[in-house]
């Protein structure tokens, strides 16, 4: 699993601090965790807040600053339609209201405690692992966005991902595979699962996808096949 935070902090104590407490947690969920940090709104300027999975702010950056920029640097994050988590760091409680209009994960006092830094960590975990497809081979954590994928099929006792970049090859039955997906996912065929938001249209005996390749229905998949399909149309609120 590979994940991405970074750290707004301009005291290099609380930067070390929370580094060593993220790591600690990394190597305990033998997870991949790239960390940046940067001192200054300006600074962070020259990222872009989407390559993120969690990004921990300190309220008040400047100490001759009473007002809390880093309040209105989480405004502009999520101004910029950013969906990942924020986190609030400071050494004052008076704050801890001014993180709900940004819909902060969490708020933090400084320093942070492990058991703290892990429970937040342990949400953007779970919130990753529900929008991608995640599996392992050997020591590498390996993880497919679900929205990216056009449909699964059956190879021996291994599985094809076909998505719309490449394809992969994973080392699981398709049947331990369906077990895991959530319900924009339904099996069609013995051998092929697909993702119905990659549907342009059905027969009774094959799916056009929307990448125009074609793959063929099971007969005892058709009925669940239509169901899935019109409950999904239906969340979209098209009927």
């Amino acid at each position: 699993m590979k994940l991405s935070c970074c750290i707004i902090e301009n005291e290099s104590i609380y930067v070390h601090q929370l580094t060593d407490l993220l790591l600690q947690w990394a190597s305990g969920e033998k997870c991949h965790l790239q960390i940046d940090s940067v001192s200054s709104e300006k600074e962070f300027a020259g990222h872009d807040p989407e390559e993120y999975d969690i990004i921990f702010i300190d309220i008040i950056l400047d100490s001759t600053d009473s007002s809390g920029n880093g309040i209105d640097i989480a405004r502009k994050i999520r101004s910029a339609s950013y969906t990942g988590e924020l986190v609030f760091l400071t050494n004052f409680q008076d704050f801890v209201f001014e993180g709900y209009p940004v819909h902060a994960l969490d708020y933090l006092l400084k320093p942070a405690s492990y058991d703290k830094i892990s429970h937040c960590m342990n949400q953007v975990l779970e919130k990753t692992c529900s929008q991608n497809f995640v599996y392992r081979v050997k020591d590498t954590w390996i993880q497919i966005p679900y929205r990216e994928i056009i449909y699964f099929s059956s190879s021996n006792h291994s599985t094809n991902v076909i998505t719309v970049q490449k394809q992969y090859q994973i080392p699981r039955p398709i049947k331990d595979v369906l077990k895991i997906l959530p319900s924009q996912f339904s099996q069609c065929h013995r051998t092929l699962i697909v993702n119905l938001q990659y549907i342009e249209n059905m027969t009774n005996k094959e799916i056009l996808l929307t990448n125009q390749e074609r793959i063929p229905i099971g007969k005892s998949y058709l009925t669940p096949l239509r169901r899935d399909f019109i409950d999904l149309i239906k969340k979209r609120r098209i009927l």
